[in-house]
């Protein structure tokens, strides 16, 4: 069945039909001008925004709608993640060419509640819109955090140690194999970094365990590439950063498939975006605590460099020396 069959009203029921009923918080969702919803005491509004559109977000070619779905919101999650925040709210604004199937709308949506269910968020609305040839998905994401715990990406400081969670390149690696498969199928180092691009985990618990122990100063998440993300840092708090080559951490499966050549694994890593893993500066003292945390997630944590004086800029150095850093810089929509 085709959406021009159910029209615009037909699909919004067909939306609000399949999710469950609001949280107790949410006072008036779907079916309204505006959605209403409570905050509680000492707490702060979190809210974030994501575009992703056909052929440059994502390909349908390649990507199914239930991992579509469970995408589009896995990299608003990351957003709060990085602020250490809790989400709360979801908001969607969809542009959808008619000839995709009314299936077609349930598997994404399906695959956004799969995510939403188990991390408390609520749909309470949001617009749809035909589109005359490709698909077009906006997300607002809406969360809270409590006063003086939420980490920005403004408080690192000189001396401050650099760690990220997790391993980088994956997902960058995984959109590769995911343009080159064509149709054969995948081994198991494959799959696992296929999964990686199309189903990334959003970092939500590490993020609020960092605000809430006060273990963070500044924080983001890896989203156009670790020294592209590294720079929004710098500048924000007005710092410097060394980043050493060798200590970014890489998977197993990255590094048995990458096409680098020996010992350049790790520029692959350093540039790839949509790991939607954490980087953050911690005070030195913070490393015991750290490390510990490092053996309880699955994720790990991993100290890959130190804040330094703004005057010494942003350098990576491998074994070599300070790399050049034109070749290094993350996916830029613009450039």
């Amino acid at each position: 069945m085709k959406l021009r069959e159910i029209g615009e009203f037909g699909l919004i029921a067909r939306i609000k039909n399949s999710w469950p009923a609001s949280s107790p918080r949410v006072i008036q969702g779907i079916g309204d001008d505006a959605a209403v919803s409570s905050l509680g005491p000492g707490n702060d509004l979190v809210s974030t925004v994501d575009l992703l559109i056909e052929d440059v977000h994502f390909d349908l070619s390649f990507i199914e709608p239930y991992p579509l779905g469970r995408k589009s919101l896995a990299v608003n999650l990351s957003d709060l993640a990085a602020m250490g925040a809790t989400p709360r709210w979801l908001l969607i604004s969809l542009a959808l060419p008619s000839r995709l199937s009314v299936e077609f709308t349930d598997q994404f949506f399906a695959g956004m509640q799969a995510l939403a269910q188990p991390n408390g968020v609520s749909l309470i609305g949001g617009d749809t819109s035909s589109s005359p040839d490709r698909m077009f998905v906006s997300i607002t994401l809406l969360g809270e955090g409590k006063k003086e715990a939420l980490v920005f990406r403004h408080g690192a400081k000189p001396g401050d140690d650099l760690y990220v969670t997790g391993t980088l390149g994956d997902s960058l690696l995984g959109l590769h194999l995911a343009k080159n498969l064509r149709g054969r199928a995948a081994s198991p180092e494959e799959r696992f970094l296929l999964e990686r691009h199309f189903d990334p985990t959003p970092r939500l618990q590490e993020g609020q365990a960092l605000a809430e122990r006060r273990l963070a100063r500044a924080m983001i998440d890896v989203s156009d590439g670790l020294f592209s993300d590294l720079y929004h840092i710098c500048e924000e708090s007005q710092v410097g950063a060394l980043i050493w080559a060798d200590r970014i951490p890489q998977s197993p499966a990255f590094r048995s498939l990458v096409p680098a050549s020996p010992g350049e694994e790790w520029k692959w890593a350093l540039r790839g975006g949509e790991d939607y893993e954490l980087l953050f500066a911690a005070p030195p003292d913070k490393a015991e605590d750290l490390a510990a945390l490092a053996k309880e997630w699955p994720c790990g944590i991993t100290r890959i460099g130190r804040v330094e004086p703004r005057s010494h800029g942003l350098v990576v150095r491998d074994e070599k020396g300070p790399v050049d850093p034109s070749s290094l810089k993350g996916y830029d929509h613009f450039a």
